[in-house]
């Protein structure tokens, strides 16, 4: 819906979208709904400004910082973030503060996933890399994996996108 409304306003004024009109969209949309939209989101992107980071939360009021977290694990990746977070980090000290953080959110929340997934956001691309770490594997599992007879299964759409590799853009190993 917003990526809709961003590309018509691109087309319309034949300029690149900025990251604020982004935020003031998924603002308004928020607040029109009075905070029962459910949702709380952390926003990124890079324009003439520069990378910026935006949280909005679900009435629809914006906070802009270097770094935020957000989400059930929020309290404890943001512990991490504020005591190691320094300014002008290289790529790969960002991604290891990122991951570190996110598996401090994981390991101290129930409610967390186990995955590690991160997004490096530049101008003009975005790298995103899909499983740099998971170590909550599932312990107990049928060897030869599971089979649904065809006639109890109905597949109402198929969904068919192949995931990226890292291109080794970055040559750290995560501990």
């Amino acid at each position: 819906m917003i990526s809709r409304e961003l590309e018509m306003m691109r087309l319309n004024s034949h300029a690149e979208s900025r990251v604020k009109h982004a935020e003031q969209r998924f603002g308004s949309h928020c607040f029109q709904y009075g905070g029962h939209v459910g949702c709380n989101m952390v926003l990124g992107g890079v324009d003439f400004k520069g990378p910026q980071l935006i949280e909005i939360s679900s009435d629809g009021h914006s906070k802009h910082a270097p770094f935020l977290a957000d989400g059930s694990g929020g309290l404890a990746a943001m512990g991490i973030m504020e005591t190691e977070y320094k300014e002008n980090m290289t790529e790969e000290e960002a991604v290891e503060l990122c991951s570190k953080a996110i598996y401090a959110g994981i390991y101290h929340d129930l409610g967390s996933g186990s995955n590690l997934d991160v997004v490096v956001i530049k101008r003009g691309k975005m790298n995103y890399m899909r499983n740099l770490k998971s170590e909550n594997h599932k312990m107990f599992s049928k060897p030869n994996g599971y089979n649904f007879r065809k006639d109890r299964v109905q597949i109402l759409e198929t969904y068919n996108h192949k995931l990226e590799e890292s291109k080794g853009e970055f040559p750290m190993q995560l501990n």
